[in-house]
């Protein structure tokens, strides 16, 4: 049956952290029955386009699609998924590179590299090295600064983590606990799929939390400082609820991908949040505070932490700078593939590639939408 409004739902494929660009790779929480095609090409070659293009077909039919964004560009998109007939077009090109898992199998190449003209292109190739190295060279000062203010901000959960109540923190995930259904499924451990629902990019930080959200879901939120242990929270009660035989889905914080921000269970249907701004027009269900007056703001470290605050804030927006002036620089690229693209051809491979996803939700046996 048709869906009146398909839900989509965003968020990015990968983020700009401390510790250089991340990416989990993880679209679905298995790979029974799935098709990924993974689309390269340079800069300018219609990747974002080619996916976008995919999804609104398919959202034509009636599908619930999850969009990818970039990093760098967060209206581009670097994958578009269709959850229902397990289906991934993803972009694989500057730095977030991969190949088939299962090549000939579930796993396609689509190159649109088929449809440049490489004599057009191969006179600018010292012009095209030299604008790769000077966005490599920015991308490695971006990673620095915000390597610096994850340093900072360290200095910031060191005080809050010293004054952790481990006692009120299983309570918490005690109460949480309460609202979850006994059971998804007993027999079985449920399953856990990572992405992040935010990220640092070139115009600051984007948050797409809100999208995964349906207009029923109960909202937990969990307030408190860095350090406090909300991300601890969260690792807890995901644990619990996959010991339920429950799917979860954790989103991770992009500064810092061994942190959590959210995590979303999609049978119950909760979403439990500790970036409740990310949600402005939502009224959580409930509320936990980690952490409390006697947290470390004030006393003899206050004035300290509060430095720390504002240069973290401050390096963070350096990064963000250097971000902007990393697009700008890549994006001269453009200028020498976009002239020199077949794009009528990849309008052909782009119907092509509807009609191949089509049928492998035919020969899977997932119900067509009408």
């Amino acid at each position: 049956m048709q869906n009146a409004t398909p839900h989509v739902t965003r968020c990015f494929f990968g983020c700009n952290s401390a510790d250089g660009f991340k990416t989990f790779f993880d679209f679905l929480p298995s790979l029974d029955n799935a098709r990924i095609i993974i689309v390269k090409g340079g800069p300018g070659t219609g990747k974002s386009t080619f996916i976008g293009s995919i999804g609104n077909a398919f959202a034509d039919l009636g599908y619930d699609l999850e969009y990818q964004h970039c990093s760098l560009d967060p209206e581009s998109y670097d994958a578009v998924v269709i959850p229902e007939i397990r289906a991934v077009v993803v972009a694989a090109t500057g730095h977030h590179v991969f190949d088939p898992r299962n090549p000939g199998a579930v796993d396609e190449i689509l190159n649109l590299g088929e449809y440049w003209d490489a004599d057009a292109i191969r006179p600018h190739r010292q012009a095209i090295m030299a604008v790769n190295e000077a966005s490599d060279r920015k991308f490695r000062k971006v990673y620095r600064v915000l390597k610096a203010a994850r340093l900072l901000l360290g200095n910031v959960e060191e005080v809050h983590a010293a004054r952790r109540d481990p006692q009120k923190l299983d309570a918490i995930v005690k109460d949480v606990a309460g609202i979850l259904p006994a059971a998804g499924n007993p027999e079985r451990y449920g399953a856990a799929r990572h992405a992040f629902a935010s990220s640092i990019t070139p115009t600051g930080e984007v948050h797409t939390i809100d999208t995964v959200r349906h207009p029923d879901t109960r909202v937990v939120a969990i307030q408190g400082e860095p350090g406090s242990g909300r991300s601890l929270l969260l690792e807890k009660i995901g644990e619990e609820a996959r010991l339920r035989g429950l799917d979860v889905e954790f989103f991770h914080r992009p500064l810092d991908p061994s942190l959590l921000e959210h995590l979303y269970l999609p049978l119950p249907d909760v979403l439990v949040t500790t970036q409740q701004d990310a949600l402005p027009d939502v009224r959580p269900l409930t509320v936990f505070t980690v952490g409390g007056e006697d947290s470390g703001e004030g006393g003899l470290s206050g004035m300290d932490l509060a430095e720390d605050k504002a240069r973290y804030a401050d390096m963070l927006q350096e990064a963000v700078s250097i971000l902007a002036d990393t697009k700008t620089t890549h994006q001269q690229l453009e200028q020498y593939y976009i002239p020199n693209m077949d794009f009528d051809g990849v309008e052909k491979r782009l119907r092509q590639t509807v009609d191949v996803l089509l049928q492998h939700a035919k020969d899977a046996g997932f119900a067509a939408h009408a």
